[in-house]
């Protein structure tokens, strides 16, 4: 037999009647006067007549249940006889059951409610052929309403929303213990109907509180579930930069201080006032929430909830370009358990010593780790020590099989040493006052020949952000550990020239960084993360060292510890009459220019 003949044979099987039969019957239901729905055919008469050929009165009856406003009555009458005659219920009956499924029986009484409960389980079991239908409606359930802000205070149902969606997690529940199969449908229309990011604040804060609720009493869909959720939360979080967040604070700022206005929308104290920010904000709060959950009220399960949420950082979050605020469930885990820290470090470092992964991963993970050791408070002073010296020696051994006379010196070539090279000063700068409180804690960044880090021929200095550079050669200066500033000064000199003598432009010079764990700018989520999050302070003996030279070091380092803004590249002739302003990066260390 052809493939014509055979196409042909597989389409009169699913086809039993005449499509354009069908489609004039459809029509003609359209532009009919229709009748009421309390007429006396039953539903098992429409269903009939439609197997022996005779569309008209089923194409009728589901444009009745689209366009009617049912009454409670004739919405349990509807159901109860589909109830009757879902034996009947074939293929080509699928346009009626997707208008009663798109029926909203969550609105109904407990009555009717029960009723559609038990209709679709012996729908879904007696016909698997709707299971994709059936729960994708069930689903769509989740979606809150536009207009239902109200009944979703920062995402949470209320009382009476909350006792009709336990309906629907009631029958998801069930249709799992019946139909193991169907686990793969639920996770695939989890991530399908997910809300689009730009959506309001309660609607994807009500989904995913719905979704959260599903890995509750499901919680073997967890991993599947959460890279769907945090996949779609990169995207709320790519869309929502800082700069566009602390603009749209200021603005509003500016706006109180100088209008006083009856129309202007009034903020809560809490509320973003970037629509994204605020979404991200909400949905954040509950993902922490639940890790907090799994892990500190279930310890039997928080390993295995750990190694989920790291699988998840791996293939979701760490292959992103600079993502802005996601990053921090990650930060928040680990600060949960004190073995997950070392997990976490392990896990990355090795990524970054293996020369088969991309060197933009293995840069990527140096970022996590520097930011992870600056910033977590709850890191034990002796883990930040290995990791530096675990730094030191793989930067050791890379110099020194680095041959000076035929080897390439570009950022292209060598990018995972500079990052490594650049984590190391950023930690020691950032951490001084831990890593230099005492003889033991100095003699051990002595250990590290930092020297010979500087000086090599590759002269990480010349790439590394100017902030780090400063800040690494303020400490180093001040407990004798390495001197920079001549190299800093050389290396300014050299790229000065550069400008002057070439095309080039100063930003291609500076290595590409960011650092995931900047301040949190999210007010709500916030709770979570300020009492395990350090900033910036300097050491006694540095801010003795700029007191007596008359450098305050409050004039490069902020009293806050916000970022440097984000500057733009800049051209060839701006950047020789300005060199101190030829370095641009999005995030900066958390220190001042």
């Amino acid at each position: 037999m052809s493939i014509i003949s055979k196409r042909t044979s597989l389409t009169s099987i699913l086809k039993d009647h005449s499509t354009v039969s069908r489609d004039r019957a459809r029509q003609e239901a359209h532009n009919k006067v229709r009748f009421s729905l309390t007429s006396q055919k039953t539903v098992k008469d429409v269903f009939q007549k439609a197997i022996d050929g005779d569309f008209g009165d089923y194409e009728e009856y589901i444009t009745m249940l689209k366009t009617s406003a049912l009454t409670d009555e004739v919405f349990l009458n509807t159901i109860q006889q589909t109830r009757k005659c879902i034996h009947l219920l074939k293929p080509h009956f699928v346009g009626y059951i997707e208008t009663v499924l798109s029926l909203k029986w969550t609105q109904r009484s407990k009555e009717i409610r029960e009723e559609f409960k038990a209709f679709i389980l012996e729908l879904m079991v007696m016909h698997n052929k709707y299971a994709r239908i059936g729960v994708e409606k069930l689903l769509s359930v989740w979606v809150p309403e536009e207009n239902a802000a109200g009944s979703w205070p920062l995402g949470t149902p209320d009382a009476d929303m909350t006792e009709r969606l336990s309906d629907v997690h009631e029958v998801i529940a069930k249709l799992i213990e019946l139909i193991p199969m169907i686990s793969s449908l639920i996770v695939r229309a989890v991530d399908k109907l997910f809300p689009y990011f730009k959506r309001s604040p309660h609607i994807l804060a009500g989904y995913l509180h719905n979704v959260l609720w599903l890995l509750s009493y499901q919680p073997i869909f967890t991993e599947d579930v959460l890279r769907s959720v945090f996949s779609h939360l990169l995207k709320v979080d790519v869309n929502a930069p800082r700069n566009e967040i602390e603009e749209a604070e200021d603005a509003d700022e500016e706006m109180e201080n100088i209008f006083e206005m009856e129309d202007v929308r009034e903020f809560r104290a809490d509320e973003m006032r970037l629509q994204l920010a605020e979404s991200l904000d909400i949905c954040l709060g509950k993902m922490y929430e639940y890790l907090g959950q799994q892990i500190t009220q279930n310890p039997r399960t928080a390993d295995r909830t750990f190694r989920t949420v790291l699988s998840v950082f791996e293939t979701v979050i760490l292959p992103a370009h600079s993502p802005h605020h996601i990053q921090f469930f990650i930060f928040y885990c680990l600060s949960l358990r004190g073995t997950f820290v070392q997990a976490f470090v392990d896990a990355l470092w090795a990524k970054v010593s293996n020369p088969n992964v991309a060197p933009g991963v293995r840069q990527a993970c140096v970022y996590y780790i520097a930011s992870l050791l600056a910033r977590a408070k709850f890191l034990p002073i002796t883990l930040i020590q290995n990791m530096l010296k675990e730094l030191c020696s793989w930067a050791h051994q890379y110099i020194s099989r680095y041959d000076s006379s035929h080897a390439d010196a570009t950022i292209r070539a060598h990018g995972v040493f500079f990052a490594i090279c650049q984590a190391v000063f950023y930690v020691i700068a950032f951490r001084s006052r831990d890593l230099t409180a005492g003889k033991r804690h100095l003699m051990l960044l002595q250990s590290l020949h930092l020297s010979a880090i500087v000086t090599s021929p590759l002269n990480p200095l010349r790439v590394c952000l100017p902030a780090v550079a400063t800040a690494f050669a303020g400490v180093t200066r001040a407990y004798q550990l390495t001197y920079c500033h001549a190299i800093l000064e050389r290396n300014a000199r050299k790229k000065l020239a550069t400008v002057y003598m070439s095309v080039v432009e100063m930003p291609e010079e500076t290595l590409d960084t960011f650092f995931p764990f900047d301040p949190y700018l999210l007010k709500k989520s916030s709770k979570y993360i300020e009492n395990i999050y350090l900033k910036y302070q300097a050491s006694e003996e540095e801010e003795k060292l700029d007191e007596d030279s008359g450098r305050k070091r409050k004039d490069t380092i902020g009293d806050e510890d916000d970022f440097i803004a984000e500057k733009r590249f800049r051209t060839t002739s701006d950047a020789a009459r300005s060199p101190e302003l030829q370095f641009t990066y999005s995030f900066s260390p958390g220190f001042h220019k």
